[in-house]
């Protein structure tokens, strides 16, 4: 069950990072990527049904309320994205005609954008149950990762215009003379940065306990 959990948030990761790269990929395409997405989520929860049935039991220390906070919001998001879609279709949906596309718009890049960086920070607080690598190896990857998001992420950060997304100041794909593989690595480059940051903070909420457990 847990290796059939990590293979559903990977392919969702992969997909995800096909949906962000619309610049590149066919209106038509874009829509069969969404419908993916929200099939492999909807899949995610039932296989993450415990959540939910333990989500006012047990304590509730530092990286459970991270955990949920974090999981809720993702929820929240992907329910935005799912009903914006309606409303931009240009093909699948088109005929429904559900609220205006101007409202729609402003809806899907904010959750859209909001999603990747979440998922990202998502997969960095879970990073030590899907890696599981000796001391040496996961120090290499660490290093790998950090690097990648320091050099790729924040430049693609900056030239994918998330802030402007994120902040509705600009609802429109940047276009530009980029191929696919520049697009990929920008967007590759950014969620691997918000995984690391979520990492750190997983880091940072378990330092004390890891303190304790080093004195003893």
């Amino acid at each position: 069950m847990k290796k059939v959990k990590i293979l559903v948030d990977i392919l969702m990761t992969i997909v995800f990072i096909l949906l962000m790269c619309n610049q590149v990929t066919e209106a038509f395409a874009h829509e069969i990527l969404g419908i993916s997405v929200t099939v492999l989520f909807i899949i995610h929860q039932i296989l993450n049904r415990n959540f939910y049935k333990n989500l006012f039991k047990g304590k509730y220390n530092k990286v459970k309320i991270a955990y949920t906070i974090v999981d809720i919001l993702l929820l929240v998001m992907m329910i935005i994205m799912f009903i914006s879609s309606f409303m931009v279709s240009q093909y699948l949906f088109i005929d429904l005609d559900i609220g205006s596309n101007s409202t729609g718009r402003l809806l899907h890049v904010l959750s859209t954008y909001s999603i990747f960086m979440l998922a990202g920070i998502h997969l960095g607080l879970h990073y030590n149950q899907i890696i599981k690598l000796k001391k040496e190896g996961r120090i290499i990857l660490n290093v790998f990762l950090t690097l990648f998001g320091l050099i790729f992420g924040i430049s693609g950060f900056i030239r994918r215009d998330f802030i402007q997304k994120i902040t509705l100041q600009d609802l429109y794909p940047l276009y530009s003379d980029d191929n696919a593989i520049i697009f990929f690595v920008d967007y590759i480059g950014v969620f691997i940065l918000f995984m690391m940051i979520g990492f750190l903070i997983l880091k940072l909420l378990t330092l004390k306990k890891n303190m304790k457990e080093d004195a003893k």
